[in-house]
């Protein structure tokens, strides 16, 4: 059956995540209405044989290596017959039907490109997340946030924080960790741009999506983001940033 809506996940031994992720789902969205895609980069931890055993609900495409979050979310690109498609982190949790108030905008309003809800830390209390697209500054700003007020002054400019976001409101970004993008221009763009292995996909992929239609911040509608700075604590990941970071304002402009 050709559905409207798809949607899709990509995780690495994100078990109990990708679980609590799918549970939640099972609550709280019109799974007749969705056709969800996880996209398994290869774990070790048997999140495979979990989806296949526990949520046949679920398509399941298992790669033989990490391809990266960008690239992993890519692959199902060729099998979108969505309206609407959405982007998930394994590390969401649904609360409430998030979903149907974001469809029913970009029903409402064609104009729109990409729409992404509030995102709750685990207290209830809102992630202040970028509505700006990067710019140096404020890159350098968020690496020194708790210690100098000219970091915090920058990082507050980033997210929009002195303004009051009570009604559906355009911005420059939408968080790759939870928004809705129209499948129609998901394949215009290409997808996301697979030279991002991890961090900064989603700025890229809503600044060529920004060329087709308005983001929007829609804040009627809120999941759970259990969300960690991984690149504040592994030298890896903070590598695979900083060689992101440097893709991104080599492609896009260092102003």
């Amino acid at each position: 059956m050709t559905r409207n809506i798809s949607a899709s996940i990509v995780t690495f031994n994100n078990v109990a995540q990708v679980s609590g992720l799918l549970d939640s789902m099972q609550r709280y969205a019109d799974l007749q209405e969705l056709e969800l895609f996880v996209i398994d980069n290869a774990s070790s931890d048997g999140t495979a044989e979990l989806l296949s055993n526990h949520y046949p609900w679920v398509k399941l495409l298992s790669n033989t290596q990490n391809r990266g979050f960008g690239a992993a979310h890519n692959q199902v690109l060729p099998l979108l017959p969505s309206r609407y498609h959405v982007l998930i982190n394994p590390d969401i949790v649904f609360t409430e039907d998030a979903l149907t108030p974001l469809f029913s905008y970009l029903d409402e309003h064609p104009e729109t490109a990409m729409i992404t809800p509030r995102i709750l830390n685990s207290d209830g209390s809102e992630q202040k997340l970028p509505k700006l697209q990067p710019r140096p500054r404020y890159v350098v700003a968020r690496r020194f946030e708790q210690r100098f007020a000219w970091a915090k002054r920058l990082c507050s400019e980033y997210v929009r924080a002195d303004e009051d976001f009570t009604e559906p409101t355009e911005i420059e970004n939408c968080t790759g960790s939870f928004c809705v993008i129209r499948t129609e221009i998901f394949r215009q763009i290409n997808g996301f741009d697979e030279c991002f292995f991890l961090y900064f996909e989603d700025n890229d992929l809503s600044l060529r999506a920004h060329e087709h239609g308005n983001l929007i911040f829609y804040p009627q509608a809120a999941v759970v983001h259990h969300y960690r700075r991984e690149a504040m604590s592994s030298t890896r990941a903070f590598l695979r940033q900083i060689r992101s970071m440097l893709h991104y304002f080599n492609k896009h402009g260092w102003t």
